[in-house]
């Protein structure tokens, strides 16, 4: 199995998808049309290394992309209003009690005894910085189980940045 099914911390359920989501309440959206990514106006990815193909970062900048075009914003050069970048952490957890699909688990012993389920808990993270300011003015984190599904389709990744970008901008 190749390592970089870990990107897909996106994409079990979508429902079971948890995203929080936090603003600078004294920034004026209203004002803001453009847009462009943080480093040089080119998509890069921060997270684990040698995790995740190319392929699949793409996808993730295509669709946050799509769904920034489809609010009403147009990506332009360094000159933007806006700054985005995107990134995944992931971390160890386990479970006794909850409810993990079997796909989902990292490493299961048929022979050992334990009560307790091992997996990885990813986050999708996306920044949106005012240029002017430098200042970090909404975030949205993405909260789920990672399932080690390889067959993601396009489809299923709109679903998950669009729920992740469901508040931006704020009202």
């Amino acid at each position: 199995m190749k390592a970089w099914w870990i990107f897909l911390v996106l994409l079990s359920a979508c429902a079971s998808l948890k995203v929080e989501t936090s603003y600078n309440s004294k920034h004026n959206f209203k004002n803001d049309r453009s847009w462009c990514w943080l480093n040089g106006c080119q998509p890069s990815y921060e997270g684990p290394r040698g995790l995740v193909d190319s392929a699949h970062m793409n996808m993730v900048a295509n669709e946050i992309a799509y769904q920034m075009q489809e609010k009403g914003f147009i990506k332009i050069d360094d000159t933007s209003d806006l700054l985005l970048d995107f990134h995944i952490i992931l971390a160890p957890d386990s479970t006794k009690t909850g409810w993990v699909q079997e796909e989902d688990l990292q490493y299961l012993d048929p022979y050992k005894k334990e009560d307790y389920y091992h997996f990885l808990r990813g986050s999708l993270v996306i920044d949106i910085t005012e240029r002017a300011s430098e200042q970090i003015v909404w975030q949205s984190t993405s909260k789920q189980v990672i399932s080690l599904r390889e067959d993601i389709t396009k489809k299923e990744m709109r679903k998950v940045i669009k729920k992740a970008m469901k508040d931006f901008p704020p009202n």
